[in-house]
């Protein structure tokens, strides 16, 4: 079945299904000049007791869902060397669970659905070789506190009522949620703008709704050609977070070091905790310990707030300035075996950095290039094309080239030999890139 779209009042109205739903709508609005921008918004939510619970029984059942799921999923494997698919199994095992566990009828449908949904997607990402064999959800994990509803006739929106906000959840009800500064309601949604679906996550004693929206904007226009000027690059690094510059400019980006700044209070206030009755075997532990361990989670959130601001801010600047962006392609799993650099890597959060550039470049119909992570951008002189083996040794922050006689400072050879790389891509690719 095809997706098909009408215009009313400037908004516009999709109908139809489709496998890849973007990819349909987004060729259903061709004639229109426009396309589908999906993106996330998420909301600090400030549930009461009673909404507390309603939150604590639908991650619950999701949780017990993805569990059910996988566990009868590897079963079916072993007895039948068969995989089983996640339609079978909302159609003959739903209702049997439903009918053994009456818990189950308390939470929402499309919460216990996208349990298993996920699942499948675990899958999907392990048989591809991007991700490890799906495990388990635990209650002592992030990944075993959250829960995922979808939208269907407007069981999900934003109400304003006696001048405060909320959000409309399904079996949970109007929860009110913390209005960003300078926004309003309409500002935050606007009505051409649709809610697909929303993830409730609970962190600590906190609970935040991520919202799924979709709304459609006019397509960019992509850029055919570009001066050399237009075009940055960047290599990543651990004592500067980064070498940012263009052909003849380079500039040096500071890491601010989250972890090494808040490590002093951190460790005072995780050493207070291990000091707190806690009883392992039930998990539960006194007043005190809970009140310790609230402390040890706000520490953690501000050093995680503190470094996407940070990142938000810098990638905002190179969007605004460059029409392309280059860098590597790190392998940061890998790279964080390094029990040395493991801490650092982890804290400069390098592919959260360039996950921010890249889909601000994009959206603006701007390039974002990724040259190979095996090309030797560090090791090759940038003036005579040398490749000095020598220089794999990290301790190695600057070198004479021993063909051209070039001196060289690591980071900024490094940077220089990505733009070069990214513009051969460019050209590659079929875009002019002029002086």
């Amino acid at each position: 079945m095809a997706v098909t779209v009408t215009k009313e009042d400037d908004v516009f109205r999709f109908s139809g299904r489709a496998f890849d739903i973007t990819k349909a709508k987004n060729e259903a609005l061709e004639p229109y000049g426009c396309r589908v921008h999906n993106y996330g918004l998420v909301l600090e939510l400030i549930p009461n007791g009673s909404q507390r619970a309603g939150f604590a029984q639908q991650i619950g059942n999701a949780r017990f869902m993805r569990n059910q799921y996988l566990n009868d999923r590897i079963a079916y494997y072993e007895e039948t060397r068969k995989t089983l698919p996640v339609d079978v199994y909302k159609k003959k095992y739903f209702p049997k669970l439903k009918e053994q566990y009456s818990f189950l009828t308390l939470s929402d449908k499309f919460a216990l659905e996208s349990a298993i949904e996920h699942v499948d997607t675990a899958y999907k990402n392990f048989f591809e070789g991007r991700a490890a064999f799906p495990k388990f959800a635990s209650k002592w994990k992030p990944s075993g506190n959250t829960y995922t509803t979808k939208w269907t006739g407007n069981n999900i929106r934003l109400e304003e009522h006696d001048g405060l906000p909320y959000i409309k959840l399904p079996k949970v009800g109007l929860v009110r949620f913390i209005l960003p500064k300078k926004q309003t309601i309409q500002t935050l949604v606007p009505h051409w703008t649709s809610i697909l679906s929303v993830a409730v996550k609970k962190k600590g004693d906190r609970y935040t709704a991520s919202l799924q929206l979709e709304t459609v904007v006019e397509s960019p226009v992509q850029l055919n050609q570009m001066s050399v000027r237009d075009i940055m690059a960047a290599d990543m690094g651990i004592k500067l977070f980064a070498i940012i510059g263009g052909e003849d400019w380079e500039k040096e980006i500071p890491n601010p070091r989250w972890i090494r700044i808040h490590e002093k209070r951190l460790r005072r206030l995780q050493k207070s905790l291990s000091r707190k009755k806690y009883d392992k075997e039930t998990h539960t532990g006194s007043k005190n310990w809970e009140k310790a361990k609230q402390k040890v989670a706000a520490e953690h959130r501000k050093i995680a707030n503190q470094r996407k601001d940070f990142q938000h801010k810098l990638s905002r600047r190179i969007v605004d300035r460059c029409s392309v962006f280059c860098c590597e392609d790190l392998n940061i799993r890998g790279m964080v075996k390094n029990r040395r650099l493991a801490k650092e890597i982890s804290s400069a959060s390098w592919g959260q950095f360039l996950t921010m550039v890249k889909y601000k470049m994009e959206r603006q119909g701007k390039h974002f290039i990724q040259v190979s992570r095996w090309f030797p951008s560090s090791q090759t002189c940038s003036r005579c094309g040398f490749q000095n083996t020598v220089v794999k040794d990290l301790v190695i922050r600057s070198w004479k080239c021993p063909k051209c006689g070039t001196y060289h400072n690591r980071d900024v050879n490094a940077k220089n030999n990505i733009l070069a790389e990214g513009i051969r891509l460019l050209q590659k690719n079929g875009i002019i890139v002029t002086v």
